[in-house]
């Protein structure tokens, strides 16, 4: 039968069988066997025969897409495709011929199978039956070598690599019914049986008539052993920085695991120990909030559920308990601070501090930010609401001078002459008075904290301040309202977790027990 294909939020009965969205190999179709409303997405599909996935509130149970026809007194009519994948370094070329024994169902032209033609081509195809024995089968491919097309193509891929006679060529065994063929009333392209991959192994034999190969498995080709490549104690075979290593930071380290400055010295010593000053630990910025175990992360590739988890506000022993996705993880332990919280709060006019609704979440070292806050300043003390910070708050920041007058003065007795000596007056300060206003809160350098007693054109004057004699000209002074209104302050922890990499999941390269133990 033609199988639907699976919809989002649909609700299905016991007994409804829908297939993949796309062409699957595995040959397996989905029934129904527990009822509901179908997810918003389309489920991982098990693999194998009576493997299950729940999606939404419907449970699938993998089944065997052809099973129905089989099961039936007259079965339709089994064709029987194939395709023959080049491997580009072996042969040149990755081209992929497909074709059909010429005998399927007494078809004696091409057969066109989800949009691709198979060109009819005398075949004979033995040896895919499966024992009890423990031997994997080798079956027989044997094609028509008339007109030596089959030599030719020999001869074109020897030409790449010497006596190779088509060996490691993949070939595909698709087998599905009749019925379902492109052109027919119920064409299906998922209803088949289970693609078989084979592997040309040799030549087994080639004349005018025929050529014949051996296939055999992925697992049961001839010379090939597993593992794939040696593994020698200690010392990893993967390209550094390539795909396999995957380390691409701008630490440099030379052989011997010393830092270096520029990548021309970069080195990796092979070793475990090479892997793990580029790996491990890594640290990332984050955040936390007090009493939950959720934490916001940088998006990071290679985190692992188990990693230990160290930092501000992170108990002793914690690690990553889930992955929610590339940005938030859980944690085993809740986290015993806040390192991103907001407050409404007012600052003081008299001193560096800063009352707020309430100090939860609030810790000696953040980073604080909001109206009046000058920048880089930070908690350095809490008592109940009141935050007292390492910068005092203003709103302005100017430069002034003080306004000088001269004095004459005597010095010695009348006759012996006069002198003259320079006033600061510390009430009057020459200043950029753009958003200045009488009673402003003002302070700063030589000792000034008190208020604008007026504004004049370039010139403020203070209130409780006379003449002064003073050898610095310039003053530094802050400004602020003399109400400040209350605003909302975001205190933040500038912190950077530390992930460890466990031994069951460590990211470097082939050593034995590396990633195992």
């Amino acid at each position: 039968m033609a199988y639907t294909a699976w919809a989002s939020a649909t609700s299905y009965a016991v007994g409804a069988i829908v297939r993949a969205s796309t062409v699957q190999d595995f040959g397996l179709v989905f029934k129904c066997t527990t009822a509901g409303t179908s997810g918003a997405t389309q489920p991982a599909w098990p693999t194998l025969i009576d493997g299950t996935v729940v999606d939404g509130g419907v449970t699938w149970t993998a089944i065997s897409a052809v099973y129905e026809d089989l099961s039936v007194l007259a079965p339709n009519a089994i064709i029987e495709l194939f395709q023959l994948h080049l491997d580009s370094t072996l042969h040149g070329s990755s081209t992929i011929y497909y074709f059909h024994n010429g005998v399927n169902a007494a078809v004696t032209g091409n057969i066109t199978w989800n949009g691709q033609a198979y060109v009819r081509l005398p075949i004979e195809a033995t040896g895919f039956d499966y024992s009890s024995t423990g031997t994997l089968p080798r079956p027989s491919l044997t094609v028509s070598n008339i007109g030596s097309s089959i030599t030719a193509l020999l001869l074109q891929v020897n030409m790449i690599t010497a006596d190779n006679d088509l060996g490691g060529a993949k070939v595909v065994r698709i087998r599905t019914l009749k019925k379902y063929l492109d052109g027919e009333a119920g064409a299906d392209p998922h209803a088949k049986f289970p693609d078989e991959i084979w592997y040309v192994d040799r030549k087994a034999n080639e004349n005018r008539a025929a050529v014949e190969f051996e296939l055999a498995s992925k697992f049961d080709l001839a010379g090939v052993m597993l593992p794939r490549r040696q593994i020698i104690a200690n010392v990893c075979q993967w390209a550094y920085r390539g795909g396999e290593c995957g380390y691409n930071g701008t630490d440099y380290y030379d052989i011997n695991d010393n830092k270096v400055a520029s990548s021309a010295s970069d080195v990796c010593g092979k070793r475990l120990s090479s892997c793990n000053v580029r790996f491990t630990p890594f640290t990332l910025a984050g955040t936390v909030t007090n009493g939950s175990t959720s934490m916001t992360i940088e998006s990071y590739f290679n985190f692992n559920v188990g990693q230990p988890v160290s930092g501000l506000g992170i108990p002793s022993a914690t690690t990553i308990s889930a992955i929610v996705d590339a940005t938030t993880l859980t944690l085993s332990q809740a986290a015993t601070m806040t390192t991103l919280s907001t407050k409404t709060g007012t600052v003081s006019t008299s001193d560096a501090t800063v009352v707020v609704s309430n100090n939860t979440g609030i810790s000696v070292g953040q980073a604080v930010t909001g109206t009046y806050i000058p920048a880089s300043t930070t908690v350095t003390g809490i008592a109940s609401t009141t935050v007292t910070l390492s910068n005092r708050p203003h709103s302005i920041a100017r430069a002034g001078t003080y306004v000088p007058t001269t004095e004459e003065y005597f010095y010695g007795d009348e006759s012996s002459g006069y002198g003259s000596r320079t006033i600061l007056t510390g009430q009057q300060i020459n200043i950029d008075t753009t958003g200045l206003s009488a009673g402003m809160i003002v302070f700063g350098s030589n000792g000034i904290d008190t208020t604008i007693a007026s504004v004049g054109s370039g010139v403020i004057y203070l209130n409780g301040y006379g003449d002064l004699y003073f050898d610095q000209v310039g003053v530094q002074l802050y400004f602020l309202p003399a109400s400040p209104s209350s605003a909302t302050y975001t205190f933040a922890s500038n912190a950077k977790y530390t992930f460890r990499t466990p031994d069951t999941a460590l990211p470097f390269g082939s050593y034995p027990g590396a990633g195992l133990s």
